[in-house]
């Protein structure tokens, strides 16, 4: 009993230190508002909470009815629009069915603006000959037997359905795919290919028509509009502006497959999709007679009970949580769901025909609860506002010295602005702790000057050592024993390109390269043979830009002895020495319009034939083309031939700029520095970390090629076994001394100094000024022209203060780079070192 005594004394005398700690570390401000503030915030939020929960339940209730009201507007329209197709099947099937008529009625429905059929087909059982009338753009084309046997599905096979029909009955079919062939001038050949939805109907047979099936169509994306019409501004339901939120509705069928789903009102003419509809589901995209329906899988409990609904002729609601909200700003969506009814005759009770889903995100609650928040916040802060100026009269006297002191101490947000503190005298305490404070800044002031010393040295040393480049080494040695040697790289870009290049060698069709110059088409176009079956058949290569119309033909296609009077003897042509194998058309761009002719040509039939030949030769020959230009900019201009473009790009691989993968460039480097020793007869050559920088960080235009001349121009001026940043010389390079004082080099495969954008050491030939100045310097850049006026006023500048002046958002280097531009143009004079580097306005 006695230890448990001493225990609990010891704790309370614990606790009595930790609230005495407290209290010193608190002022006279912190110690009301610590004994006020707590219990007028609890109640507060207490009152907010409760107000926002009642609030959010009536919003949810209010969303709720919004959005089964929205769902049951779209079924009703969409039921509205089938029984008017309804009514106007039954309405024909009373009149005459010659063509004639039928095809009279059609006109006079659309001129009245009824709705938009497109089919209206009379199928007589037995004895009779069939009607089938199309209408397309308002052209009503009345069917031949020769076109009738080119309809798919053939509407003859409908007839199976006569059993099934009875008379004033009508019944609708399911979204279904029908192809026309409609010619025109234009195009003799062509065909429409839609979706539609047939009603179909018994016609008893008359004086001049024996019985048979009546069915008129209506396209699938006529009731899409409709879906499309009620989730936009035009809707009829529309009363209030909306928030941008994802919201879009569906059609299904009482399968659970998903038909289509709202688009645009602007795209009217869209074929059909279920894109969104189909979002975080999984299941089977296409089925018989539409590719692009979608039937989720049995584990999507929501969507099957929902169509259990639907089939059980019941409308209803789920709130369900999102799962992706990183485009959305709301944690739940609507899912509503409604049948559409269909009533086959008059006398009988409607069926299912399917349903409609919408899918509904709003923001209310989020906005509303954002209002209530302020209102709170705003009661919040008036309340400790009231407080706070009550305390504040009491405390300010006792506290405005040390707070000053606290405020200029907070200014010193950076060691650039690390300046010592010189307030006027608040008494001696605070003039006491103001020099202790300087002391410190003093010192810390020099420990950081000699730190950046140090490190600059350390620097120096640093980036002109060699770069560690055995991962790259070692990448090289699997390069060579992979199956692809020809492309050198790692990474996601170019492993899309390999990938891109197997895919091509495995199927035997001609492909067409694209990229800038120098990026590698033609190593490309080489892989794709070697990894194809024609590997051991010849490689044929033609540069269409070096070669003239006349030539170009020549050698593509050869002639015969005698076909002009410089053929002295036969040649074959390079379709004929690539047979089996592969032609590599390279520049295809340059190619005249003669040549594209007879290259089309040549392609479409696999013959060609040889200048002064009467004989046409087969060939079996894989065409590779590339080009460095955009081919549908020239066939906008007129230059290159669409339909040879559409011949070559059977399969298109692109291959990628140098800056797309600087991952590459080290690797590369070292590859093409082993290539450059073998031609200048040196070994044990290396780069280092400053040099390697260097190419890493240049934007490449002219990409691998221009990497490599790169190299080997610093291979063979490199006075070292080690190329240093000086020996890189870049294309439009501005020359001036190296300066790596205040920026850091990008870490990149072992490479770990630090550097700033490096640019090379003036020769002594050179026609430099002293304290490298150019003779006729560029113009100030943007954000120069803007700060120097400020810079000139002030008369001195630092770093950061250049950055606030040109906005706050300047990269660091950026910054450096433009303050080292003034002082190399004289207007500026550097001063100190380190964070205590100042920029001094020149006498200049």
């Amino acid at each position: 009993m006695a230890e448990s005594f001493s225990d609990k004394n010891s704790k309370k005398e614990g606790l009595r230190n930790i609230t005495s700690k407290i209290s010193r570390k608190l002022g006279l401000r912190g110690k009301l508002l610590l004994t006020l503030l707590p219990s007028i915030l609890a109640i507060l939020l207490f009152a907010g909470y409760t107000s926002y929960r009642v609030a959010d339940e009536y919003i949810h209730i209010a969303l709720t009815r919004t959005v089964k009201v929205h769902t049951l507007g779209i079924v009703h329209e969409v039921e509205q629009y089938m029984e008017r197709c309804k009514t106007d099947l039954l309405f024909i099937a009373q009149g005459d069915m010659q063509p004639k008529s039928l095809r009279d009625m059609m006109k006079r429905h659309m001129r009245a603006g009824g709705n938009n059929y497109f089919e209206l087909a009379y199928l007589p059982a037995s004895g009779g000959q069939p009607v089938v009338l199309v209408q397309k753009n308002g052209i009503v084309n009345e069917m031949g037997l020769t076109e009738l046997s080119q309809i798919q599905p053939n509407p003859l096979l409908e007839l199976g359905k006569i059993n099934s029909l009875k008379q004033g009955e009508v019944q609708p079919s399911q979204v279904m795919e029908v192809v026309y062939p409609l010619p025109d001038a234009k195009a003799s050949n062509m065909h429409v290919r839609t979706h539609v939805i047939r009603f179909y109907t018994y016609f008893p047979g008359d004086n001049a028509n024996p019985p048979g099936i009546l069915f008129l169509s209506v396209e699938a994306s006529q009731i899409r509009n409709i879906l499309s019409l009620y989730n936009s501004e035009q809707s009829p339901l529309w009363a209030f502006p909306r928030s941008q939120e994802l919201r879009f509705s569906y059609l299904l069928n009482t399968e659970g497959w998903i038909l289509f789903q709202s688009a645009s009102t602007a795209e009217k003419d869209k074929e059909l999709t279920t894109f969104l509809a189909r979002e975080n589901f999984e299941g089977t995209l296409g089925k018989q007679g539409q590719a692009s329906a979608f039937r989720p899988n049995k584990n999507h409990a929501i969507f099957w009970q929902a169509l259990e609904k639907i089939k059980n002729n019941e409308n209803g609601l789920f709130q369900i949580a999102e799962k992706n909200n990183a485009n959305s700003n709301v944690k739940s969506f609507y899912f509503s769901y409604a049948p559409v009814k269909f009533k086959t005759a008059s006398n009988t009770s409607p069926v299912i025909y399917g349903g409609v889903v919408f899918i509904d995100r709003s923001q209310l609650p989020i906005i509303a609860g954002y209002k209530h928040f302020d209102i709170m916040l705003m009661v919040t802060i008036v309340s400790i506002a009231i407080i706070s100026i009550l305390i504040f009269c009491i405390g300010r006297i006792l506290t405005t010295p040390v707070l000053k002191l606290a405020t200029k101490m907070n200014e010193l947000s950076s060691l650039e602005t690390l300046e010592e503190i010189n307030l006027p005298y608040c008494g001696f305490d605070v003039e006491m702790l103001q020099r202790s404070i300087n002391n410190i800044i003093r010192r810390v002031k020099q420990q950081v000057t000699e730190l950046q010393a140090k490190d600059e040295a350390i620097f120096n040393v640093n980036k002109r050592e060699p770069a560690d480049l055995k991962r790259e080494l070692d990448t090289l040695v699997d390069v060579e024993l992979s199956i692809m040697p020809e492309i050198i790289g790692h990474g996601p870009i170019i492993s899309r390109l390999k990938s891109d290049i197997l895919k091509a060698a495995h199927v035997d069709v001609d492909v067409l390269i694209s990229g800038e110059t120098g990026t590698g088409k033609q190593l490309v176009a080489e892989a794709i043979h070697n990894q194809s079956n024609r590997k051991k058949m010849p490689f044929i290569s033609i540069n269409c830009g070096a070669l003239d119309e006349n030539l170009l033909l020549d050698v593509l296609f050869g002639h015969v002895k005698g076909a002009f009077s410089d053929a002295k003897t036969d040649r074959s042509g390079a379709f004929n020495e690539a047979n089996e194998g592969t032609l590599f058309l390279d520049e295809i761009q340059s190619a005249s319009p003669k040549v594209q002719q007879s290259l089309l040509r040549a392609i479409a039939s696999r013959k060609i034939k040889p200048l002064g030949s009467d004989k046409e030769l087969d060939f079996n020959v894989r065409i590779i083309a590339a080009t460095n230009v955009d081919l549908p900019s020239l066939i906008e201009q007129k230059i290159f031939r669409e339909d040879l473009y559409y011949r070559l790009k059977v399969v298109s691989i692109a291959t990628p700029a140098l800056r797309e993968h600087p991952e590459n460039i080290p690797l590369l480097s070292i590859f093409y520095l082993k290539q450059a020793e073998q031609l200048t007869s040196r070994t044990d050559m290396g780069i280092s970390k400053g040099a390697l920088s260097k190419l890493i960080s240049y934007q490449w235009s002219g990409n691998v090629r221009e990497l490599v001349n790169c190299i080997t121009r610093a291979t063979v001026m490199a006075e070292g076994k080690i190329i240093q940043p000086e020996e890189i010389r870049l294309e439009g390079e501005i020359e001036s001394k190296v300066s790596f004082s205040d920026a850091e080099m990008p870490t990149f495969s072992g490479v770990d100094a630090t550097v700033s954008t490096v640019k090379e050491k003036p020769s002594e030939n050179s026609n430099y000024k002293e304290k490298n100045q150019v003779e006729d310097p560029a113009p100030l850049n943007e954000r120069q022209n803007l700060a120097w006026p400020k810079i000139r006023t002030k008369k001195t500048v630092t770093r950061k203060e250049y950055q606030d002046i040109v906005g706050g958002h300047l990269p660091t280097r950026t910054a450096i780079y433009d303050l080292q531009d003034f002082v190399r143009r004289e207007m500026l004079t550097k001063q100190g070192r380190g964070p205590s580097t100042r920029y001094i306005v020149s006498a200049k």
